[in-house]
């Protein structure tokens, strides 16, 4: 067994499911080596999205609907300091980069960067309402994403057992 695949197992072994089913616990605060808060990172991040993150999501063709039917909570030792800050950052730009790009590249895949053609793009604005609709459009990836990922994030909190919530919300990777 690799060191990554323990890690998976050891993040994945901390979820534990409320009993009305509405709360899903990842009790990090004891037992993992945050010396590398980048591996740590990435493997909560994939835990995370295969075991909860992906059943938020469903995708028909192109239309992509989000529907939690619970909420997920993270809980991290607050002794880590610096790297609990950096594991979190890095877990939500993983989640975001890695997870959701990966997921809906099919939906996505069309997506145009070009500025000229940004710059037909109307009504990103009403951007929540675009997810009940087919991607008829080319619009930009990114704006896809960052959409997808603050939807999530509605539905996850990252704190403290003293229930300090860690996510920099100033500093999203959006």
């Amino acid at each position: 067994m690799t060191a990554d695949t323990n890690l998976y197992n050891s993040i994945a072994s901390t979820r534990k499911i409320s009993d009305d089913g509405s709360l899903v616990v990842y009790n990090l605060t004891k037992g993992l080596d945050f010396s590398h808060p980048d591996k740590v990172a990435v493997t909560l991040a994939s835990v995370f999205f295969e075991k909860d993150a992906n059943n938020w999501f469903k995708v028909s063709g192109d239309h992509i609907e989000f529907s939690p039917k619970y909420k997920v909570r993270i809980l991290l030792a607050e002794e880590h300091n610096k790297l609990l800050t950096e594991t979190v950052n890095d877990f939500l730009r993983d989640v975001k980069k890695d997870e959701i790009s990966r997921k809906f590249a099919n939906q996505i895949k069309d997506v145009s960067t070009n500025e000229e053609k940004m710059r037909t793009v109307v009504g990103l604005a009403a951007i929540g309402a675009f997810f009940n609709k087919p991607f008829q459009r080319k619009d930009d990836k990114i704006e896809i994403e960052d959409q997808l990922f603050t939807e999530m994030l509605g539905s996850l909190e990252i704190r403290t057992p003293t229930n300090e919530d860690l996510i920099d919300w100033e500093n999203l990777p959006i």
